[in-house]
């Protein structure tokens, strides 16, 4: 067998590139001219390399010294393996996340397949990270850039964002760029260190749940017809998705149980049937108790043409399955001659219900909202350019999502173990049942001031000792 020789290395590596300007004698051999002649060549140099793949390749540098270290350090670096493609990191960062979110949603381009959390991260690209650094190539990232942008996000910086969105919209930067760095794409993630704004802690009656008192004057504000939503909301502590995709089919009447197997999503206005809930901890089957199984018995005789029927989410919305819906109304393009048109109903949107929402919370009387003067970037319908105006943004309370920490308050106040409501509410940490929903419930101060007037010398300060009690029977 014949060995192939390996390709002699150029002995005149770097070497010097010809310049009109230069006046040693291989310049003036290639671009004769009237110039002072020098022994050595003053323009710049041209290092040549073979990268990992074979490929010859060549990088020019303006001082002899500064091509023979760059070559040093190339070779280096591929004997070590740790050598990186320049032209990798010349791609845009939108080009880029063209490539890493389908290694985020395992390949799936079916928004009904995405997680909750897949779905608020690429409404974060959409709105925040593409139309400041969408056009930015890989390489021409810096951290200086990033940590302003992370600045004028804040809301107290009249940014749209609270401080933990902007945790979460940072976050997605961040995965990008370090995944961009595992590719061997960029040396190192120009994200890191990046200082992200303080969430502030909330004041103890601010973090305090609405009780069931109000919740009660809330629900005398809304339409009748939502009345039973709100009812089963604070007596289940389902969410607000969970309550929109809920069928019949899911609902046992005789083991009073709710199984909660699926939920409606909006993802870019459109509503989308989702065959899982938020996590694997939202899998769950909910207790219902007495007063919810009687709202729901009474709400499925007043709806005849109910179906208790098991579909699959491929086979569409199938409203007729669904419990929760908004007011009949007519399928648009429906009427023909003068007729009434065909019936449907219709699934609850959020954006519909909050309206009402918070017109029930105003005219209740229990209302606390903040407004803020935020910036958000607007496409302009005529040039198509980004544009940045000022808006007000306004913050709630009560909000419908506070009905779950009112029932999880509800929980711990008869006594029902903090596992056991975590899996009630299909919580997958039990960190925020920790904080959010037993402070919530305890009223330190009434229990200070409670020992204080009561006189008893030596009186311990202590809750109150409740017993377990069923928050269901079968």
């Amino acid at each position: 067998m014949v060995r192939k020789k390996a390709p002699a290395r150029a002995t005149n590596n770097p070497r010097p590139n010809p310049s009109m300007r230069c006046g040693c004698p291989d310049c003036l051999k290639r671009y004769p001219g009237d110039r002072p002649p020098v022994d050595e060549h003053t323009g710049s140099w041209e290092a040549r390399y073979t990268d990992a793949s074979g490929k010859e390749r060549s990088k020019t540098k303006p001082t002899y010294d500064e091509a023979v270290a760059f070559l040093e350090q190339t070779r280096t670096e591929l004997r070590q393996r740790t050598w990186i493609d320049p032209a990798r990191g010349e791609i845009t960062l939108a080009a880029w996340w063209r490539l890493w979110w389908p290694t985020q949603t395992k390949g799936s381009a079916r928004i009904e397949d995405w997680t909750q959390s897949q779905l608020r991260d690429e409404g974060m690209w959409r709105n925040h990270i593409a139309p400041t650094f969408g056009s930015v190539r890989l390489f021409e990232l810096a951290w200086r850039e990033i940590q302003l942008w992370v600045n004028s996000l804040h809301d107290e910086n009249g940014g749209p964002l609270a401080a933990s969105s902007v945790t979460k919209c940072f976050q997605v930067l961040d995965r990008m760029l370090e995944d961009a760095k595992r590719d061997r794409r960029v040396p190192y993630n120009p994200a890191e260190g990046v200082k992200l704004p303080t969430i502030k802690k909330k004041h103890p009656e601010d973090r305090r749940p609405p009780t069931y008192a109000q919740l009660w004057l809330i629900r005398h504000q809304l339409p009748e017809h939502f009345h039973n939503l709100l009812i089963l909301a604070q007596e289940t502590g389902l969410r607000f998705q969970e309550l929109a995709g809920l069928r019949w089919s899911a609902v046992d009447f005789e083991g009073r149980r709710i199984h909660v197997r699926e939920v409606l999503i909006e993802p870019r206005g459109k509503i989308k049937r989702k065959a899982y809930p938020k996590s694997d901890a939202g899998l769950r089957t909910v207790p219902m108790t007495g007063l919810a199984a009687l709202v729901l018995r009474e709400l499925w005789a007043r709806e005849p043409d109910a179906s208790r029927a098991v579909s699959d989410p491929a086979a569409g919305l199938c409203e007729e399955e669904l419990v929760f819906h908004g007011r009949n109304k007519v399928r648009r393009g429906s009427r023909k001659h003068g007729g009434e048109g065909e019936p449907y109903r219709a699934p609850l949107r959020r954006s519909a219900f909050r309206r009402l929402w918070v017109k029930a919370i105003e005219d209740a009387g229990v209302v606390r909202k903040t407004v803020k003067k935020v910036r958000v970037q607007k496409v302009d319908e005529h040039t198509g350019r980004t544009r940045t105006v000022e808006t007000e943004r306004t913050d709630w309370w009560p909000d419908f999502h506070d009905t779950r920490h009112a029932f999880a308050s509800r929980l711990h106040d008869r006594g029902v173990p903090e596992v056991i409501t975590q899996e009630i509410l299909g919580h997958e940490r039990a960190g925020e049942v920790t904080w959010i929903y037993t402070h919530a419930a305890a009223d330190y101060a009434g229990q200070v001031l409670a020992a204080l007037e009561d006189g008893k010398p030596g009186a311990a300060l202590r809750p109150p000792r409740r017993r377990l009690r069923s928050v269901s029977a079968a």
